[in-house]
């Protein structure tokens, strides 16, 4: 007997399952019926969308809210209004090899029925905060963007984390320079630390104030220093950013004054949060301005970046770069480094010299984390 191939099987099946008369009389009982009427009201219906000459043309919104293909729109025009938005399948954009839509992009649109649009095109972003993307989970060979138009990136860790490691707030502060952002230090919980621990916190810190960038001691629980952090964020938007377990939903609750982040649990163990932060939201601070929420980060590599550039980005090396006797000079082997002569003399903090060792060792010879 010979065999029927297999998508011709495919195919009778179909056909003989779809011509049983007991399938189409299973709508006769009430219960089935409703069932059915009740999935199909689910369904998602097909939207008849107009042809579009130039996107120009079309209204211009920001991207406010992220989370599963959806991404919620607020006209330029009409800020009091949202769209829940997808995006449209040929959509164009002008920021090339990057993710396509982000939070805080702004958009061209097409408004639809029901509070519904369609994005047709993504503007140039004005800043951008990405990394590459995580290994093992996608290609590496296009930027993973987290937010867009950001103006200041809150690099965020925690007092209650004496482990930490200074190259985490040295890679935020590279990757936020690299993407035209003023990077600001934030030290959260700074209430669990007492004392000499409390001291030796701030001296540790000191160092990022003494080459130019802002240091901010902060306590979601207490509200110590929430003052001072509120003025920096004045009519501007910021993206927040750290390692789970640092606090950042507790910090954007108080900062927003509004339990909008859920928060969640710190390992004893290790004091590491689970991520309790699922989708990207931009929020209103009451002062003014915006607060971008972002799901914590466990691996933060820097893209684009060729390792002889990441010099350019430790602003206490630049009086010394010119004084190496080879040029270009890596600064990790070379003698007669001027670079790492200042770092044994004290003239460039040894701490900071090793995050710029570690940072250049983990960009590989092409220049991506």
């Amino acid at each position: 007997m010979s065999r029927v191939p297999h998508h011709l099987r495919r195919v009778r099946k179909e056909w003989t399952k779809g011509t049983r008369a007991p399938r189409a009389g299973r709508l006769d009982d009430p219960e089935l019926a409703e069932d059915y009427a009740s999935r199909e009201r689910m369904r998602p219906r097909a939207v008849a969308i107009e042809t579009v000459a130039d996107v120009d043309l079309l209204p211009l919104g920001q991207v406010m809210r992220v989370e599963s293909g959806r991404y919620d729109v607020r006209p330029l025009e009409r800020p009091d209004e949202i769209l829940a938005c997808r995006v449209k399948r040929a959509a164009t954009t002008e920021n090339e090899r990057s993710t396509l839509v982000v939070i805080g992009d702004n958009v061209r649109f097409q408004p639809l029925e029901d509070g519904r649009g369609i994005i047709h095109h993504v503007e140039l972003r004005r800043t951008r905060m990405g990394r590459a993307a995580v290994s093992g989970t996608a290609t590496r060979s296009a930027e993973h963007v987290i937010a867009a138009n950001v103006d200041v990136l809150l690099c965020t860790i925690s007092a209650d984390r004496p482990d930490f490691r200074r190259t985490i707030v040295d890679r935020f502060i590279v990757a936020a320079l690299v993407g035209g952002i003023e990077p600001v230090v934030v030290v959260n919980k700074i209430d669990t630390a007492e004392g000499e621990v409390e001291e030796l916190l701030r001296e540790e810190m000191a160092i990022y104030e003494e080459i130019g960038y802002r240091v901010l001691f902060v306590s979601a629980a207490t509200g110590a220093g929430l003052e001072e952090l509120t003025g920096t964020l004045a009519g501007r938007m910021a993206a927040l950013v750290g390692q789970s377990g640092v606090g950042k939903s507790s910090l954007v609750n108080a900062l927003t004054g509004d339990e909008t982040r859920r928060t969640g649990e710190v390992r004893e163990r290790d004091r590491r949060g689970a991520h309790t932060t699922v989708d990207s939201a931009m929020l209103p601070l009451p002062g003014g301005g915006w607060l971008v929420d972002t799901p914590g980060i466990r691996e933060f590599g820097i893209w684009d970046l060729e390792p002889g550039e990441l010099d350019g980005y430790f602003v206490e090396f630049l009086p010394y770069i010119r004084e190496c006797r080879y040029t270009p000079c890596t600064h990790t082997h070379e003698p007669d480094c001027a670079v790492r002569a200042a770092a044994k003399e004290g003239g460039i903090d040894p701490g900071r010299y090793a995050s710029y060792l570690a940072i250049f060792e983990s960009l590989g010879p092409r220049g991506r984390g």
